[in-house]
């Protein structure tokens, strides 16, 4: 069965009160720092629970905030040896690798595109949050395999993958990544309507950076 997150669908198990007990420091912790800790520490205490897959997840997704994206890679890698239906973290991984590892990338951004046709979660989980997630998910997929198709020289793959993405998720970050691939492939109407909604989203730093090109598409 294909998941969004072993999170989202619900957790297996603890085999003992001290293994969910421990369980509970991992989900309690807040700043990234603590998260990679606390995770460390139950790997460690609890090598075969079931819960194992989840907090690698939990894991992974801690060290991609602290920037440390070749521990996140390992961490991502093994996360989905335990369960390889994990769509959330199968699309971060994605977008992980796009830039250095394009192949990969594509294929992982595959995988999950494939995954989301055979998406379930928990039923308590409401409609509104299923939906989001496809297209966060859809849209992180589809980001990946655009970065990735740029790096292999592919401008128009880029494009028809990051328009795909903003059909599903309009970020600022998105929308300023495609503003600049259109400015360069010289599609000026394009990329200063990307600009412009960038510039007026209110997030900082991307709203000036879209500031800064919209100065620079008008001279």
């Amino acid at each position: 069965m294909v998941v969004a997150s072993l999170c989202a669908l619900g957790q297996p198990q603890a085999a003992t009160p001290e293994e969910f007990d421990d369980y509970l420091i991992v989900e309690a912790a807040g700043a990234a720092a603590e998260t990679v800790a606390v995770c460390v520490r139950f790997q460690r205490q609890w090598p075969r629970s079931a819960m194992l897959p989840a907090v690698l997840e939990r894991r992974f997704l801690a060290l991609q905030q602290l920037g440390r994206p070749a521990e996140a890679v390992v961490v991502a890698r093994e996360a989905l040896r335990l369960a390889p239906d994990n769509l959330t973290v199968r699309a971060a991984l994605a977008v992980q690798l796009a830039s250095e590892v394009p192949g990969e990338a594509l294929a992982e951004a595959a995988k999950v595109a494939e995954g989301l046709e055979s998406l379930r979660m928990a039923r308590s989980v409401p409609l509104a949050r299923v939906r989001e997630t496809r297209a966060r998910l859809g849209a992180q997929a589809h980001t990946a395999a655009g970065v990735a198709h740029y790096q292999m020289g592919d401008t128009a793959g880029a494009l028809r993958e990051l328009e795909a993405a903003e059909a599903l998720l309009p970020e600022p970050a998105l929308l300023l990544r495609l503003g600049r691939l259109y400015a360069a492939a010289g599609r000026r109407h394009e990329a200063r309507a990307r600009f412009e909604k960038v510039a007026g989203s209110g997030f900082e730093p991307l709203a000036e950076m879209a500031r800064s090109e919209l100065r620079a598409l008008l001279k």
